[in-house]
């Protein structure tokens, strides 16, 4: 889609599809030949499973949230699901601390529709804010409104009784622990070897628009590819990196959020040094080289040995741009690697 709206951006004929697009298959093509996903419904399912034997055990019907917290929380990825996990906790717990506090406060004082109508429509229209919102905490809004919900709404007579509120949240906390503990200690899918896979792909794109014409410069897949970095970024720093089961604690050192933000500030002074470039200036050619031996060092977790690019002096933008070069940040091997290579020789 990016790629079509730049086209149409610079005047371009776009062709349209010839025919009906073949639908995506149902299943992926490997699901029967990965582990991954079998893992993951085993998982998922072990969750569920301990949560509706302690809920049966226990015999606590308000408690039925546990299970249901399992389901939802399960995401492919242990940064997904950590992220879905903060979210779901703190939707909950804000909206059942806003329903303990108009049922204690407000709602002895009004016992009419309009005094109803006050108490929830503002809860409701924080929610749907909050889940018309960024991506990253969309979630927390929905869970904010469906909690809310059915601990205020559930009855149809001002709730009086706290019990039904405290079994759900502690139902949500206990479902959200115990399918992270499982998550966390049983084959855990870390996206830390696909983040490194990412940032290279990032660095050797970036390259290749700094090494192209200026009237050819591709900048729709690097903007996608900046999006889908930061998101994955956010994503591996949501993992619990530094406890003894993550099989990648080495990440929690990797320079991740430097890297791209470098990549970035290159991207925005090559083209300010591009639009001021003299003709046959060979500066952003030899910028796209140095790049691809730095993504090199990346795949390679190499140190970056001292590069200094000379750039024109008389472009306002090549000073700039040979010192973001020169402070591209060094990845290479931590200590934790290193004794980890160790063991393993």
């Amino acid at each position: 889609m990016a790629t079509t709206l730049q086209r149409l951006a610079q005047g371009e004929p776009v062709a349209l599809p010839q025919g009906e697009v073949e639908k995506a298959p149902l299943l992926a093509p490997d699901a029967w030949r990965n582990p991954a996903y079998l893992h993951f419904a085993l998982k998922t399912l072990l969750a569920t499973l301990i949560c509706y034997v302690f809920y049966t055990a226990a015999d606590w019907q308000g408690l039925h949230t546990i299970m249901l917290s399992c389901v939802i929380v399960a995401q492919p990825g242990l940064g997904a699901t950590m992220q879905k996990t903060w979210l779901r906790i703190g939707g909950a717990l804000l909206a059942s601390l806003l329903a303990l506090l108009l049922i204690v406060f407000v709602q002895p004082w009004t016992d009419s529709l309009t005094g109803l109508l006050a108490m929830s429509l503002p809860v409701l229209a924080l929610a749907a804010w909050i889940a018309a919102g960024s991506e990253r905490i969309a979630y927390a809004g929905i869970q904010i409104g469906f909690t809310f919900a059915l601990a205020f709404l559930s009855w149809f007579a001002p709730l009086t009784n706290l019990t039904e509120l405290r079994d759900r949240v502690l139902g949500i906390l206990l479902g959200v622990l115990v399918s992270s503990i499982v998550h966390l200690y049983l084959w855990p899918d870390s996206e830390a070897p696909q983040l490194k896979t990412r940032l290279v792909a990032l660095y050797r794109r970036l390259a290749d628009c700094l090494a192209a014409p200026k009237e050819a410069v591709p900048l729709a897949p690097l903007l996608v590819a900046f999006t889908d970095s930061e998101a994955l970024i956010h994503r591996v720093r949501a993992e619990p990196l530094g406890t003894y089961a993550h099989p990648w604690p080495q990440a929690k050192d990797w320079p991740m959020r430097a890297t791209l933000a470098q990549a970035e500030e290159i991207a925005r002074l090559s083209e300010g040094y591009r639009l001021n470039a003299a003709p046959g200036d060979p500066t952003l050619a030899r910028c796209a080289e140095q790049l691809r031996r730095y993504a090199e060092r990346i795949e390679q977790e190499a140190t970056a040995p001292g590069e200094q690019l000379t750039a024109d002096l008389t472009n306002p933008f090549g000073p700039a741009l040979a010192a973001a070069l020169a402070a591209l940040p060094d990845w290479g091997p931590t200590p934790i690697a290193t004794e980890q290579q160790a063991k393993t020789s």
